[in-house]
């Protein structure tokens, strides 16, 4: 569909379901839960776990917790469990999401049988995992060896037996350590210490990295906790329950004979992670949590609209942490789904059917999930964010997004080249990524920073939105230079819009070679927003290749 063609689209009002799935029943999904039912919403809160909050997984990773805010999480759970807003469905297991943002289908099956749920946003909220690391020091499980759990639970009265006088605590060497796991140790110290404890900590490096964590560290060894920095783990041996170190200070061994060593966790994502990352077409992050490493998702925020990640979803949180997160997901969703009138244009992009091959190129490579069919694919309004990258990849050229059509640029860029005849150097255009370089282009020129005095900026959505017509197109109309500026791997709002772009330049690279037209002339770089002397030193370079091959053949 041509530019002159292409409707406007009409604000339209559509209903979406008020209903909100949250998915874990740790104390991440049950603060959740709570806050957005107190919004108003309807809340199905459902886990695989048997029980709520599950007694397995790292739910007991907070019980060595201050007794006031452990008093905040009882009220919560009574409160999840006595309010009629929220049902609540432990044991059941999400297999399949239909529909798109605003009036999902949530399929979840119990116990053998499956059913449904329609609900307007899905809030990811699993918890972590424990896991100790007894090998990792040479040691197993014993009555004086100890996970820190097992410790913890002692601690709460729930273990068996007497509290030893002398614990030993090893972190940091089987692992990196982690703010979560030295806050944990600092809370056990205390409360080693006000039962009449003494308290050892062979550590690496002090993760203190969090809200009041230094604090607790300095009034534990002001009250006589004793604290090893080492360079190297200290040997130990469990037949003798000894643990010897190297004091530089007193140039010699130190051998300490505590009556329990404790040894470290490491915290591991939850296992059904990877499975709600494939239902829901996420792109998860690092170590197995589901958001991204990226900065177009903070706080909760996943690739997909409707679909928000919270507290330990997305990595290890102290409580305070997760009840912040809470907060955000009840924004975001308030914000999203509204009161359940919700106002969006009619359409963002549209497929020419008649064109359509029915190929789903667009809708395998759309990263927001907002590609569906029925007969042929359509584009939802509310999920599209309009990056382009499916109709640049359509191999019919089927599709057009309402405010980045071919013809629209096209004709942008023959306006914004108009003038290459006068310019007194090299002219060179510059796709610019909206969410990165275009930001980066204005902040340059704020600061004054030295930029090609032949250079013209179009901004895109999208790096992704760069089409080889669009490359082509800069050369034909006199541009003796181009690139194409995007966002750094893993930071592209539009997740892998970077990616698509790169390997079109490559492939525009390769054509202009063949056609005697040097590749030198186009370029693909990354950056981010802030980048202003970056994006002047890289167009700077691109200005001097241009001068030293001089004009092409195609300059007015």
């Amino acid at each position: 569909m041509s530019y002159q063609e292409m409707p406007t689209p009409r604000l339209t009002t559509q209903e979406f379901s008020t209903s909100v799935l949250v998915l874990g029943t740790g104390w991440t999904g049950l603060r959740t839960a709570l806050v957005l039912a107190d919004l108003g919403y309807s809340i199905v809160l459902a886990s695989e776990d048997e029980q709520i909050p599950p007694t397995g997984g790292g739910s007991h990773v907070y019980s060595t917790i201050p007794a006031g805010l452990n008093q905040e999480m009882q009220e919560t759970l009574k409160q999840v469990r006595d309010h009629e807003s929220i049902e609540l469905l432990p044991g059941s297991r999400l297999i399949q999401v239909l529909g798109m943002p605003g009036r999902f289908t949530a399929i979840l099956r119990s116990q053998g049988a499956s059913f449904e749920r329609e609900v307007g946003s899905i809030v990811l909220a699993t918890d972590i995992a424990v896991w100790p690391l007894f090998s990792g020091y040479g040691l197993s499980p014993a009555d004086n060896v100890l996970s820190l759990s097992e410790l913890e639970q002692q601690l709460a009265g729930s273990g068996h037996g007497p509290l030893p006088e002398t614990v030993a605590f090893l972190v940091g060497f089987a692992q990196e350590g982690n703010p979560l796991t030295m806050h944990r140790i600092m809370q056990s110290v205390e409360m080693l210490e006000e039962k009449g404890c003494r308290a050892y900590v062979y550590v690496d490096n002090l993760k203190v990295a969090a809200d009041g964590l230094e604090k607790l560290y300095k009034q534990n060894r002001d009250k006589g906790a004793i604290f090893f920095k080492l360079r190297q783990a200290p040997r130990i041996s469990q037949a003798d329950l000894s643990i010897t170190s190297y004091d530089p200070v007193l140039g010699r061994d130190v051998e300490l004979h505590p009556d329990c060593i404790v040894v470290e966790e490491e915290i591991q994502a939850n296992r059904i992670n990877p499975e709600l990352a494939e239902v829901l077409r996420l792109d998860p992050g690092p170590w197995g949590f589901l958001q991204e490493d990226n900065v177009h998702r903070l706080p909760v925020q996943s690739n997909r609209e409707g679909v928000f990640i919270a507290g330990e979803a997305k990595e290890p949180q102290e409580l305070t942490g997760i009840w912040a997160d809470a907060a955000n997901v009840a924004l975001q969703v308030r914000d999203f789904l509204g009161d359940g009138e919700v106002t969006l244009p009619e359409f963002t992009g549209i497929i020419d059917k008649e064109k359509c091959c029915f190929c789903l190129t667009c809708y395998r490579c759309c990263p927001h999930g907002a590609i569906g069919w029925d007969d042929k694919p359509f584009i939802s309004p509310a999920a599209c964010q309009a990056c382009g990258i499916c109709a640049s990849e359509c191999p019919q050229k089927a599709i057009q997004i309402v405010e980045y059509t071919d013809e629209n640029i096209k004709l942008h860029i023959r306006e914004t080249l108009k003038d290459v005849a006068s310019s007194d150097g090299p002219t060179l255009l510059a796709f610019c990524c909206q969410n990165s370089a275009q930001e980066a282009w204005s902040m340059a020129q704020s600061f004054g920073r030295p930029l090609p005095s032949g250079l013209r900026t179009i901004a895109v959505p999208c790096g992704g939105k760069v089409d080889l017509d669009a490359i082509y197109t800069a050369f034909l109309h006199g541009a003796e230079a181009v690139a194409v500026l995007s966002c750094h791997p893993d930071n592209c709002k539009s997740v892998r819009g970077n990616t698509f772009a790169g390997i079109r330049v490559q492939q525009a690279k390769r054509i202009l070679d063949a056609t005697g037209l040097s590749p030198e002339r186009l370029l693909f770089h990354t950056l981010a927003s802030n980048m202003d002397h970056d994006l002047s030193e890289t167009l700077g370079r691109l200005e001097q290749t241009a001068k030293e091959l001089g004009a092409t053949p195609l300059r007015p």
